[in-house]
């Protein structure tokens, strides 16, 4: 396996874990396809969605993603940025991508990335996967600094996912009509954890001005164990970061299942993840702007 050598190192700021918990709700909304279709559908159009996130009501992220399941293969696209008063603060993007296929066991990745852009500095994470699917190469930059995170266990990557491909997997699964439940190794080239995910029955939401979706959705909770590449000193907003839930619902009956929200709940407010808009079969609904 191949790892990077250190390049540099990035400085980090109070309102950086703030940006995370808002990426993660955005991005993982914006990269969750659950698909509806046919186990192994035939050639489709891709899909796109785009989500609006908010932190104690405060405009902080913009997050697109697209969708393109052909047969047996995934790809899978989300890509973010700050908005509003973290703009402001903490000027990022960021884009992450998995390719892979699906076979009987599940999802088999080929290749994930994931880059994060900030001023003039860039956070570089790929993933290379053998035919089997296990990590055959790993490239990272800058490398994490080890006085501020934990450092990863020996063999991280071993039997291991990435996260784009769990996501994969679960599409699968809910595709089959089952619950959004399972517990997966994820390895994401900086970090490695255990996920858990459960389905915590239906809740129906009522139009507003935030969201295009209005009808009955599906919650899935998330939780985690981290085990490595995490940082050392947490923050006020990941130390109290609870209650985790993407609810997956159907806005157009010509799209797969889709996060059409999420949400995540701090002692100093609430991260919010709200789709705005999604484009499939020929068909787009788009929340109006004044």
């Amino acid at each position: 396996m191949l790892r990077a050598k250190p390049i540099s190192r990035m400085n980090t700021r109070q309102r950086k874990p703030l940006l995370w918990l808002a990426a993660a709700a955005g991005l993982c909304a914006a990269a969750t396809p659950f698909a509806a279709g046919p186990a192994h559908a035939e050639d489709t159009d891709p899909v796109v969605m785009t989500y609006e996130v908010y932190f104690g009501g405060l405009h902080v992220l913009s997050a697109k993603a697209e969708l393109d399941r052909t047969d047996r293969r995934y790809r899978l696209v989300a890509q973010g940025e700050t908005q509003g008063i973290l703009d402001f603060f903490f000027s990022w993007r960021g884009n992450t991508e998995s390719v892979g296929r699906f076979e009987a066991g599940g999802p088999v990745p080929a290749r994930h990335r994931n880059h994060g852009y900030r001023e003039d500095r860039v956070r570089k994470v790929a993933l290379a996967y053998d035919g089997a699917g296990d990590v055959a190469a790993v490239l990272v930059e800058p490398p994490p600094d080890l006085e501020e995170v934990n450092g990863l266990p020996d063999d991280a990557e071993i039997g291991t996912i990435d996260p784009l491909s769990v996501i994969a997997g679960l599409s699968e699964t809910l595709t089959q009509g089952a619950a959004c439940s399972g517990v997966f190794q994820v390895f994401d080239g900086r970090r490695r954890y255990d996920l858990k995910v459960t389905d915590e029955g239906t809740q129906r939401f009522e139009a507003n001005d935030y969201s295009i979706f209005q009808g009955e959705a599906r919650a899935c909770g998330i939780e985690y164990e981290l085990l490595g590449g995490d940082r050392k000193e947490k923050s006020k907003y990941v130390k109290t970061a609870r209650d985790r839930v993407v609810y997956v619902g159907r806005p157009l009956a010509e799209a797969p299942a889709i996060p059409v929200r999420a949400k995540i709940e701090t002692d100093f407010g609430t991260v919010m993840a709200h789709l705005t808009s999604i484009a499939a079969g020929g068909k787009q609904l788009a929340l109006q702007s004044d």
